[in-house]
């Protein structure tokens, strides 16, 4: 028997416990035996790299525990890092049990960027250097596991034992052959003590190579350090033994493990199990497996997986069937079973790994198509021949379990570059009628244009005749030519080789490619010769680069001319005018502000010579290059391309309203439709402001007005105070067409005519009509609420000022506040009528806890000595508000109405305190109102007031001084602190000196850096005072319960005591009112943490948070200044903040900041996660707001339809674009659009854009238009995932029921759809509505159709809520189950 097994009986032989440590006696089973020691289940070695699939399992729980040990202040550092990368790599492994190379090279690359990383990254990092990666090769991933060892070293990492235990792990997993001994004194030489897990897999280490008396000596160690034996020591012995050919003694081991008190569990029994497996004896592996089904112990899918590898490993692929057999195949475990299949087709195993993939069930279950796809991506990326493959695919066809395997592996052997592998496979395809296109080659192409291999061209050139394909010009331009030399050289070589094609292709690939390079003489030289008859605008772009790259202006002008002036080039619409106007707009376009500017004279020669040769552009592209040269800075350059414009062709807005009424005439002479003149002729007049003339016209033709002209009658009529004309039109408004809705400012227009009418129930029948269409509420329309409220007090309307008020709040068209109700109160004041203010404003207390305008009555009954009314007010705040609230109101009242002695006597009542967002106030209202002298007086008053910041009194008095340019009494404010002695901030005194010198003067002081803190706070930083500790905790609770007024009253709390916080609290509190919408609030906090932490700056949250808050309140500049601080940061902004920022100034017709952004954010798209279709959708929108909507059209087509494609055709979603457009009711832009979309699905077969306009007009309710449109393009019927999508994300909104439900009308066949049928259900049962969600399944089941768990559970609770029976049993699980339940099995099908 071995030296181990020996001397583990020695140990249990009556009488030797006395004789060993207390952790050996106690295997002979003592009274006080440490069970936890001894029953803790230990992770499981084995032959699959000591864990491959239980990792897994066991990876959230290294994440929880044994990440968050080591060096608390470096990871403080890196905590955004880490937590990342944590995040990363956790979801990974829950959801597939693996990571992928790609990931763990970019958490490995962040971490070392970060600088030093932390000792909790490096061993994120290392442990994901094992079984983790079944993809990779043992010895690769072994070597990968070194390389970030040895270069988080040199950053400087420090290491501790459980760095060293993790590489122990992955050596196991890797079955790296190492020296223990070795590693046990590189660990001494770096002063680490070994722990017992170090020992533990040391032993494991020695067992794997059958070495037990290594195995003994570890042992032996642990012996001496009092350590206990586990399990996973018994296991190891197991596979030590086998491994040195003992099996006898190996099965002796489970006897032992009894004797010493441990029961063998199932790790033992899988060692046991793949050692028998090693030998490849079966007999023994169905025995022990018998023993195991008969004990209490159970083996999971995953052991049995493991015994599959070690089976298929040790040669015996013949016995995996029986242990097939045997697996349950759990949902749980499918990932599992897919990283046993990577790890066999790594191990060069394919058809062991096939075997597994065919008996999985998940791809027959459940209508699941696609399963195999890692399989086959995997084993092209490991080199496994192409007859293997080919065979694979053709046995996952006919199995179904995969739809398009061919075409799938055919797409991963182009992405790798295997061109044997992706030939064969193109073969194996063609044979099956599949076609084979032009792109495929390109892969190919690229790998041998990098090496300039000319010859690896050729043969893929002639691979492609072979297969008769013939290449287009992209591929002759992109990835032919710059193998050669030259285009010549390359022409020579493929005649040569008898690659030439017959057709003019190769002609006109050449020919783009010499205008590339800026060979415009030859291009020149080839347009005046040839024959061929080509579209200009395939030579567009090319031509536009060769421009830029050439100074020929002469070659210009000729090569333009040629184009314009001979037919070949123009022959399709719009024709040669429009053709070069596009033309020269894209050329400016193309270049930067600084390169129009440098070549500003080139340009203007260009533009003269055109004009000699009597070429022409469209007036409104014009207008495009104009807006362009104008955002470049060369607005000298207008005039000269002005010159080119076609004046005979006058635009119809530019029509006078004189002919667009001779025109109006003749079509109704005509008997013509005069529908559109009309509606042009009312906008013109109103917008000459004949209202006069325009109220006749729609009198004489008023069955031909449009919805459009009776909105901007409307808004005529309410700008000229017209009140009984208004009304009127907007009766007749609604009689054309009920549900059409006016935009919030002509509502707002005719509240406002008609409550200063008199016409109090039609003004608030409109507000009414504004709640029940919804329309939007800015805070621009709150603020004409009081406007129009406000007048009606200044006017004394009482009834008017009440009704409206009245009205507005209870339709919650705004809630109350001291803005909107103050007109309540200055109805009386106006009146002098101070009893009834008073009352007013205590109403407005006790109904909406608001108390208006208190302050000016106040000092109104101040001013008039109403003793007993002051006494009332004061009662009634001091009752409501507090007493310290009263004194303040009095304070300031008798302060703004000169009586000083009385404010005097009120600020000295014992007890009172100072309240600086109170002083503030005042404060901020002397500075508007430019009361010096009363400003003055609360400084000098409240000099002895307890608490009052001083400095922060002068800072105001003297941005008043500075108001008045008053320096003398700045100079004074100086003595005046420092007799106080006052410690002004650094704020205080820049403000001073800026005064000071701004008159000329001398400035008595140093001015400071702003920084004047640091100092003070660096001595006491380390020590806070109890009551610091105990506001720094008020706030941070106050945050994370999100209450924002809590936390903003104790920030003015510190602010007062001088307590000063932490960069990240401030962070908190500033993202916590900026969620709360506390928009000042917020900037107040950040203003203060500014001025008093050194280098403060807000971090990417904050800032996008910031952002968002000023697009929302329109300040885009401040915006856009923060997105430039927040990129100036190397900061990453929200992916919603920088979108918002965009669709804000498209809605604007910004588009000169749109493209500032779009430089901005340059290149860091990916990181942001915005799409380039953002950019493009809101581009397009500006140019249509600036009513360039040709261009932006032009834009769309010529990326959908040139060669030089940015993105793929079914990625292209204009959705956005469309809905914007509908939504602004921008009725030509529509037009234009619908046809420009109908041009590109029926001439270029790209049905995105017509299909995201399809299902625009049926979400915004227009389903006659959809129809219409579904008739005239019956190909977006046929965009099935584009529709599912839509319903996905529409049935997560309420509201979308009926956009669903009309969908489904128009493409019936969506019903046959799983997404779109729960969807449809999922959408009824958010709005309620029980009669269509009846419908539905009616119709389901009528088609017998299955129907999941998730859609009976929706449909049963929506039933019970409306009191109606089920009308089946109702699934018993929570929708969270369900849905999760679906969420894994769609997943498992990846």
């Amino acid at each position: 028997m071995a030296a181990l097994l020996r001397s583990a009986r020695w140990f249990l032989r009556p009488g030797a416990a006395p004789r060993f440590p207390s952790s050996l006696r106690l295997l002979a089973g003592g009274p006080s035996r440490p069970r936890a020691a001894l029953r803790r289940p230990a992770a499981r070695a084995g032959p699959v790299a000591g864990g491959l699939l239980s990792q897994a399992r066991l990876y959230a729980i290294a994440a929880e525990k044994n990440y968050l040990q080591d060096e608390p202040t470096s990871q403080r550092r890196n905590a955004n890092q880490f937590d990342w990368a944590l995040m990363r790599l956790d979801n990974s492994v829950r959801r597939t049990g693996r990571i992928t190379m790609t990931l763990l090279q970019k958490v490995f690359d962040n971490a070392c960027v970060s600088g030093c990383p932390g000792g909790n990254q490096a061993l994120l990092l290392l442990r994901s250097c094992g079984s983790l990666l079944p993809e990779l090769k043992s010895s690769e991933r072994t070597e990968l596991a070194h390389r970030i060892w040895d270069k988080l070293q040199k950053l400087g990492t420090v290491y501790d034992v459980s760095h060293y235990n993790a590489l122990l792990k992955v050596y196991l997993q890797n079955e790296y052959k190492f020296s223990p001994t070795d590693f046990l004194a590189k660990m001494e030489e770096a002063n680490i003590q070994p722990n017992r897990v170090t020992y533990q897999r040391l032993i494991a280490a020695y067992c794997n190579v059958g070495d037990i008396e290594g195995a003994s000596k570890i042992l032996g160690f642990m012996k001496t350090k009092d350590l206990p034996v586990t399990e996973a020591v018994f296991s190891a012995l197991v596979t030590g033994h086998a491994r040195a050919g003992d099996m006898e003694n190996a099965e002796n081991i489970l006897t032992v493990m009894r004797e010493a008190g441990i029961e063998p569990g199932p790790d033992t029994y899988l060692a046991l199990l793949n050692a028998y497996a090693e030998k490849g004896d079966i007999d023994h592996v169905k025995q022990t497996l018998e023993k195991v089904e008969k004990s209490d112990l159970y083996l999971m899918d995953r052991d049995l997986l493991q015994l599959i590898f070690s089976f298929s490993k040790a040669g015996y692929p013949q016995y995996v069937s029986e242990i097939l057999g045997k697996i349950t195949y759990e949902r749980r475990y499918i990932p599992d079973a897919m990283n046993l299949i990577l790890l066999l087709v790594t191990e060069k195993l394919e058809d062991t790994a096939f075997q597994v993939l065919l008996a999985c069930p998940v791809s027959r279950e459940d209508g699941q198509s696609d399963f195999g796809s890692f399989f086959l991506r995997h084993c092209v990326t490991m080199n496994t021949p192409a007859e293997k493959l080919i065979d694979y695919c053709k046995k996952l066809k006919e199995a179904q379990m995969h739809t398009s395997s061919l075409q799938f592996t055919l797409q991963c052997a182009l992405l790798a570059n295997k061109t044997d592998s992706a030939k064969a496979l193109m073969k194996a395809l063609k044979e099956e009628g599949f076609p084979i296109r032009t792109h495929y080659f390109w892969p190919l192409l690229v790998g041998h244009q990098k090496e300039k291999n000319v010859q690896g061209i050729v043969e893929v050139l002639k691979g492609m005749h072979e297969m008769r394909v013939n290449p287009d010009q992209e591929t002759f331009i992109n990835y032919v030519f710059p193998s050669f030399d030259s285009v010549k050289s390359a022409r020579a070589v493929l005649q040569e080789n008898g690659c030439l094609p017959e057709s003019n292709i190769f002609s006109q690939a050449e020919l783009r490619c010499e205008a590339l390079n800026g060979n415009l003489d030859y291009v020149l030289s080839f347009l005046e010769s040839s024959t061929l008859s080509f579209s200009f605008g395939s030579l567009r772009g090319s031509l536009i680069l060769g421009f830029r790259r050439c100074v020929d202006i002469n070659l210009w002008s000729k090569i333009t001319e040629l184009l314009y002036k001979d037919g070949r080039y123009c022959q399709e619409p719009p024709g040669p005018t429009e053709a070069v106007g596009y033309f020269l707009y894209n050329l400016i376009d193309s270049m930067s502000d600084s390169e129009v500017q440098a070549k500003e004279e080139h340009l203007r020669q260009y533009f003269h010579q055109l004009k000699e040769m009597n070429v022409k552009i469209p007036e409104n592209i014009y207008r495009g290059i104009r807006n362009l040269l104008d955002s470049y800075h060369v607005p000298e350059l207008i005039k000269d391309v002005n010159m080119l414009v076609e004046r005979e062709k006058t635009d119809s807005r530019k029509l006078t309203s004189s002919d667009l009424e001779s025109t109006l005439e003749k079509l109704k002479a005509e008997n013509q439709p005069i529908k559109d003149v009309l509606k042009q002729l009312i906008i013109t007049l109103c917008s000459e402001e004949d209202m006069k003339k325009a109220l006749e016209l729609k009198a004489k033709y008023e069955s031909d007005m449009a919805v459009g002209g009776y909105a901007a009658l409307i808004n005529l009529c309410c700008r000229h105070d017209n009140a009984e004309d208004a009304l009127n039109l907007k009766q007749e408004f609604d009689r054309l067409d009920s549900s059409a809705v006016l935009d919030t400012n002509k509502y707002v227009g005719l509240v406002k005519v008609l409550g200063k009418h008199g016409k109090l129930q039609d003004a608030i029948n409109i507000l009414k009509e504004m709640k029940e269409k919804d329309v939007l509420i800015k805070d621009t329309t709150v603020l004409s609420f009081f406007h129009i409220l406000n007048g009606a007090a200044l006017r004394g309307e009482t009834e008017t000022v009440k009704q409206l008020h009245e009205a507005i709040v209870t339709l919650g068209l705004t809630k109350p506040s001291t803005t909107i109700s103050s007109p309540l109160v200055t109805l009386y004041l106006e009146k002098d009528d101070l009893p009834a203010a008073l009352e007013a404003a205590m109403d407005l207390y006790e109904k909406y806890k608001i108390l208006p305008r208190i302050h000016d009555v106040l000092c109104k009954l101040v001013e008039k000595g109403e003793t007993d009314l002051i006494q009332k007010a004061m009662d009634f705040v001091s009752q409501e508000q507090g007493e310290m609230t009263m004194l303040y109101d009095l304070f300031f009242a008798f302060l703004q109405t000169g009586n000083y002695k009385e404010a005097k006597k009120i600020i000295e009542t014992p007890g009172i305190r100072a309240r600086p967002t109170r002083l503030q106030w005042f404060c901020d209202r002397c500075i508007s109102s430019n009361q010096i002298e009363t400003l003055e007086k609360l400084v000098e008053l409240t000099q002895k007031l307890f608490e009052c910041d001083r400095d922060q009194l002068y800072y105001n008095l003297l941005k008043l001084y500075k108001i008045n340019g008053d320096w003398q009494r700045a100079d004074a404010v100086w003595n005046k602190m420092q007799e106080e002695n006052i410690i002004p901030r650094g704020k205080t005194l820049r403000l001073l000196a800026e005064i000071l010198r701004n008159n000329n003067q001398e400035v008595p002081f140093d001015v400071p850096e702003l920084w004047y803190e640091d100092e003070k706070h660096s001595l006491n930083s380390s020590a806070p005072s109890p009551v610091e500790t105990n506001i720094h905790k008020e706030l941070l609770t106050a945050c994370q319960w999100k209450k924002s007024k809590d936390a903003y009253n104790i920030f003015l709390k510190a602010q007062k005591q001088n307590v000063v916080f932490n960069s990240e609290s401030y962070i908190s509190l500033i993202k916590l009112l900026l969620v709360k919408d506390s928009f000042i609030q917020a900037m107040q906090v950040k203003d203060f943490a500014e001025t008093h932490i050194k280098g403060f700056t807000l971090n990417d949250a904050a800032n996008s948070l910031l952002i968002i808050t000023q697009v929302r309140r329109d300040y885009l500049k401040e915006a856009l200044k923060t997105l430039k601080t927040t990129l100036d940061l190397k900061q990453t902004p929200s992916r919603i903040a920088v979108t918002r920022l965009i669709q804000a100034c498209a809605l604007k017709g910004d588009l000169e900041n749109i493209q500032a952004i779009q430089k901005m954010v340059n290149g860091l798209e990916d990181s942001i996660g915005l799409s380039n279709m953002v950019f493009i959708n809101n581009i397009a929108l500006a140019q249509i707001k600036n009513n360039n909507i040709d261009v932006a059209i032009e834009n769309i087509e010529n990326m959908l339809t040139s060669g030089n494609q940015t993105m793929e055709p079914q990625y292209f979603g204009l959705a956005y674009l469309f809905r914007k457009v509908i939504e602004e009711q921008l009725e030509p832009a529509i037009e234009k659009i619908s046809i420009m979309a109908e041009r590109l699905a029926n001439q270029f077969a790209v049905y995105k854009p017509v299909t995201d306009l399809f299902l625009q007009l049926v979400d915004s309710g227009k389903v006659d238009d959809a129809r219409a449109l579904l008739q005239r393009c019956g190909a977006i019927a046929e965009q099935t995932p584009i529709f599912l999508v839509f319903c996905i994300r529409s049935s997560q909104r309420p509201g979308k029921s009926p956009a669903l439900k009309s969908l489904l009308e128009l493409i019936p066949e969506l019903t046959e759809k799983e997404e779109a049928y729960s969807s449809v259900m999922k959408s009824y049962v958010l709005d309620n509505d029980v009669s269509s969600a009846k419908a539905l399944y009616e119709n389901l089941t009528a088609k017998n159709m299955k129907l999941d768990d998730l859609f009976l559970k929706r449909y049963a609770v929506l039933l019970k809520n409306a009191g109606e029976s089920v009308p089946f049993v109702e699934p018993p699980e929570s929708f969270e189950f369900y849905a999760k339940q679906l969420k894994e099995l769609r997943e498992s099908s990846l």
